[in-house]
């Protein structure tokens, strides 16, 4: 593995404990309050440190791609290639949650879905 690819491992565990730390501190306390709605919200936010560690991932990954470009028309289409990936995964990934909010709701109400 590479400088670049070793940076980025060491920032998405430290996002990774981060978020597992806020999470602990933050929704520790309120755990006893409906079990249903905590679970669903650990599971909403583990995926969304999923998302955010794998999105730093491809950010660094980016960088040193575009570090490399050897001309304009290169780098134009490195660039181009990184946005519409990125577009396509952030708007995936809204719509994913969008559901599992849903589903949370659902669990916590009793609700059988819409």
């Amino acid at each position: 593995m590479n400088d670049a690819g070793q940076a980025a491992e060491a920032a998405r565990e430290r996002m990774t404990s981060l978020f597992e730390d806020w999470q602990a501190a933050g929704l520790g306390a309120w755990s006893w309050a409906n079990p249903v709605w905590f679970r669903q919200i650990a599971t909403i936010n583990a995926e969304v440190t999923r998302f955010v560690t794998d999105r730093l991932r491809q950010d660094v990954e980016f960088q040193t791609e575009l570090m490399q470009c050897r001309d304009p028309a290169e780098m134009q289409e490195v660039q181009g290639r990184f946005l519409k990936n990125a577009f396509d995964q952030y708007s995936a990934e809204t719509g994913k949650l969008v559901q599992m909010n849903r589903d949370a709701y659902d669990a916590v109400t009793g609700r059988t879905g819409s």
